[in-house]
């Protein structure tokens, strides 16, 4: 009888422990304003902020623990930041490692055989792109794989990047 309370208990604990794992929420970053009336967003990214994932992270996200919803027809203003120690880059990217949109930063051929591609340590850069075509995208840094299109991963710097029909811009969070 003690061997089973003690085996109750300890599944009880484990579920009281694991309730937290997988969860999302919405949150307002400071980096990530809105302006409904012009159908504007504004998105700092940052690139190395911390040292998650090995500092291959955006605003501390990677592997796809952040979600950036916007709604068709929104203009998005990057502001990239590399925080990092090495070159980063950043893009929003279709299935096929293609710019989901025009301007929608760094596309695969300007960073092949192109020793200056990036965005290096301490530096910024600024783009701009309608998302003009609803979907799921992934914004990620192909840089890093860009050597050897065999990976399948950037190693884990990328985030979802997903355009709604109607909505409220927002960004999502996952803590998995």
């Amino acid at each position: 009888m003690r061997f089973k309370t003690i085996f109750l208990s300890a599944i009880v604990l484990s579920s009281i422990a694991l309730t937290g794992c997988g969860t999302t929420e919405a949150v307002s970053p400071s980096w990530f304003s809105v302006n409904n009336a012009t159908q504007t967003v504004n998105l700092t990214i940052a690139a190395g902020t911390d040292s998650t994932n090995g500092y291959a992270n955006f605003n501390g996200y990677a592997n796809g623990q952040m979600t950036v919803d916007i709604p068709v027809g929104y203009t998005v203003q990057v502001h990239f930041v590399n925080d990092g120690g090495i070159p980063f880059d950043i893009g929003v990217y279709n299935s096929v490692d293609k710019l989901a949109f025009p301007g929608a930063g760094a596309s695969v051929s300007s960073m092949v055989n192109n020793a200056g591609a990036g965005v290096f340590p301490g530096s910024s850069k600024n783009f701009q792109f309608v998302a003009s075509q609803v979907g799921n995208y992934r914004m990620e840094d192909l840089l890093l794989r860009i050597d050897d299109q065999s990976r399948p991963e950037n190693f884990g710097m990328w985030d979802w990047f997903d355009v709604t029909n109607g909505g409220t811009p927002q960004v999502v969070v996952s803590n998995s």
